[in-house]
């Protein structure tokens, strides 16, 4: 029932981001700009944004170094996979698939595996707050008033702009990836004085639910195993801001390829308030959130609304489909079933 509850519940918000977007568009225009573009910039754009999942496959490799020493090389297809299936799949599916495949295909703990993709994404919070820093000063150097209604929106009987949204998206995000990294912290730093607290909340839930958290959790903390080493947890960080870099360049190049002029500055705004967002509920992918919040940005800064749309189709297009791709070739080199790897994420789910 939650299940079909959440399905609904995205389709909605999907819909309701998607028709904001394309209200009163010219189709005719989107199509002539997404047409236009660069088709050899367009494929250095993609080079450069898949080898940055290699980049976080050699980030992997340092967090699950301390379970199991594994190469890049051996991890890459189990990352592109998760991926893969964040994108085809909701409420971030391919999380749970991805620590499934590599426990069984590696022979390493499950419950830790998918700790380490924890800490990843604790790690590519911090980093979106970095960069929605960066890309924020473009409100001050970049900003041109536009008035015009499609950048607000009612909602609950209030009238909120694109800018409103964009802040309150960024501390939201912000006050979670904060939140989580200190409970990881204190998870490797004070196990006993966090466990016992989290003995006290759990308590009060069914005893099959304690039984399994009792059962789960010392191998859980050892995939937080990084937080113990400084050297490791700023090598994590390190390859964290460089594999996000290699994405702001790739928004930067793919704006090249569309002959559409835009600062570094509001390159990164972009990318980190569009990721953000995406944490919202929806369809898989992020889709219509992503859209709304991208092409709302641009509309701030004075872009054709057709100009906008196009933009962050292709941007959106580029995450999404590359890496669907070959997420589904590396299923079949592995000798995996979609089928069971389905099955099995309910069943790990169910299981936690």
């Amino acid at each position: 029932m939650l299940k079909k509850k959440r399905f609904w519940i995205g389709l909605v918000v999907t819909i309701i981001c998607l028709y904001f977007v394309f209200r009163g568009i010219d189709f005719l225009r989107l199509f002539n700009i997404i047409k236009s573009i660069n088709i050899y910039l367009l494929l250095i754009t993609l080079a450069i944004y898949i080898a940055g999942y290699y980049i976080r496959a050699i980030r992997w490799h340092y967090l699950l170094k301390h379970i199991k020493n594994l190469k890049p090389n051996e991890l890459f297809p189990y990352l592109v996979m998760g991926f893969m299936f964040n994108n085809i799949l909701p409420a971030r599916a391919g999380e749970f698939i991805r620590a499934y495949v590599t426990g069984i295909k590696k022979e390493i703990s499950k419950s830790s595996t998918f700790a380490t993709i924890i800490i990843e994404r604790v790690f590519d919070g911090l980093i979106m707050i970095v960069y929605f820093i960066i890309g924020y000063m473009a409100f001050h150097y970049d900003y041109k008033i536009l008035s015009n209604e499609q950048l607000s929106f009612e909602l609950f009987g209030r009238n909120f702009g694109i800018k409103d949204a964009v802040t309150l998206f960024a501390i939201a995000g912000s006050i979670i990836f904060f939140m989580i990294f200190i409970i990881c912290f204190f998870l490797i730093n004070k196990k006993e004085k966090t466990v016992n607290f989290f003995h006290k909340i759990i308590s009060i839930f069914p005893k099959k639910f304690t039984e399994l958290f009792n059962k789960l959790i010392d191998t859980f903390i050892d995939g937080f195993g990084v937080l113990r080493n400084a050297k490791d947890m700023l090598i994590v960080f390190f390859f964290s801001a460089l594999a996000w870099t290699m994405e702001v360049f790739s928004y930067y190049l793919m704006a090249v390829a569309m002959n559409i002029k835009m600062s570094f500055l509001l390159v990164a705004l972009i990318m980190a308030v569009a990721n953000f967002a995406i944490m919202t509920p929806s369809t898989s992918g992020g889709v219509g959130p992503f859209e709304f919040f991208g092409v709302g940005i641009m509309l701030l800064f004075s872009y054709p609304k057709e100009e906008a749309t196009a933009y962050i189709i292709i941007i959106h297009s580029m995450i999404l489909l590359p890496i669907i791709l070959l997420g589904i070739i590396f299923v079949f080199t592995e000798g995996l079933d979609f089928k069971k790897l389905i099955k099995a994420k309910e069943d790990e789910k169910n299981e936690s």
